[in-house]
C-alpha cells in the first residue's frame, strides 16, 4: 500500500491499562481513503479504545497514531475538536434526544456548528435521500423502534460529512433484518467516498456482506482471509 494513499495509520503502537496485560502490543494497520472494515473480536478486546485513539481521547503508551499522515497524539489541545469533526461517531445506545423529532437530532450538529437553518434542513432532507430513511423525519425519537432510533443516529453522524465513520457495535441490540439494514445504510454512506470501520460481533452480516475485516486477538490487529 502506497504511503501517499494512507488514511489511517498505526506504527508499532502499545496500549494498556493499569500495567496490565495490553490491549494492543506492537500492533502496525493502514487503511486507505473510502475502504469498508469491519472490525472483530471479543468483547473487551480493545475495538473502542482503537476508535478513542483514532479520535485523541486517548493516547498509546508507545507508537504512533497518525491520520492522514497526521500524528494524532501530537495535536495541540485547540487542534483537537477540528481533528474530531472529520469523524463521525456511532453509539450502541444511540444517545439521541427521545423529546426530539429525528430531524432535529440529526440536524444538531450543524446548528451547534453555526450553520443556517436552510442550509441545516437541506443537507438532512439530502441525506434522507441518500440513505432512504422513509417516513420517520418528523416522528419524535422516543416514538421510533431501536433500528429506527439507530438510523437517525447513523444519519446524526453522517451529517457534517466527516472523512470517517465509527460505528461502535450498531447491529448488537438489533434482530437481523434490522442489522442487515444498518449494513446497508452504512455501505451507501461509504459509497458516497466515507471511510467506514464497522465494530461487530455479526458474523452473520459478515458472511452476507463481506468486506475486508480484521480481528482483534491477542493484543494484536489480525487481517481475516475471507
Amino acid at each position: 500500500m502506497a504511503l501517499a494513499t494512507v488514511q489511517i495509520r498505526l506504527v508499532g503502537v502499545l496500549k494498556s491499562y493499569l500495567k496490565k496485560t495490553p490491549v494492543f502490543n506492537g500492533v502496525n494497520l493502514s487503511l486507505e481513503p473510502g475502504e469498508f472494515v469491519y472490525l472483530t473480536g471479543a468483547s473487551g478486546a480493545g475495538k473502542t479504545t482503537l476508535f478513542k485513539m483514532l479520535l485523541g481521547l486517548e493516547k498509546p503508551d508507545r507508537g504512533e497514531v497518525l491520520f492522514q499522515g497526521q500524528e494524532v497524539t501530537k495535536l495541540k489541545r485547540a487542534a483537537l475538536p477540528l481533528h474530531r469533526r472529520q469523524f463521525g461517531m456511532v453509539f450502541q445506545d444511540y444517545k439521541l434526544l427521545e423529546h426530539k423529532t429525528a430531524a432535529e437530532n440529526i440536524a444538531l450538529p450543524l446548528l451547534i456548528a453555526g450553520f443556517s437553518l436552510e442550509e441545516t434542513y437541506k443537507r438532512v432532507w439530502d441525506l434522507k435521500e441518500q440513505i432512504g430513511m422513509g417516513s420517520i423525519l418528523d416522528q419524535k425519537v422516543g416514538s421510533l423502534s431501536g433500528g429506527e432510533q439507530q438510523l437517525v443516529a447513523i444519519a446524526r453522524a453522517a451529517i457534517h460529512q466527516p472523512q470517517v465513520i465509527l460505528a461502535d457495535e450498531p447491529t448488537a441490540n438489533l434482530d437481523q433484518p434490522m442489522a442487515e439494514k444498518i449494513g446497508t445504510t452504512l455501505a451507501k454512506l461509504n459509497q458516497g467516498g466515507t471511510t467506514v470501520i464497522l465494530a461487530t460481533h455479526n458474523l452473520d452480516l459478515i458472511k452476507r456482506h463481506p468486506r475486508r475485516t480484521l480481528l482483534i486477538r491477542d493484543a494484536k490487529i489480525l487481517e481475516v482471509q475471507r
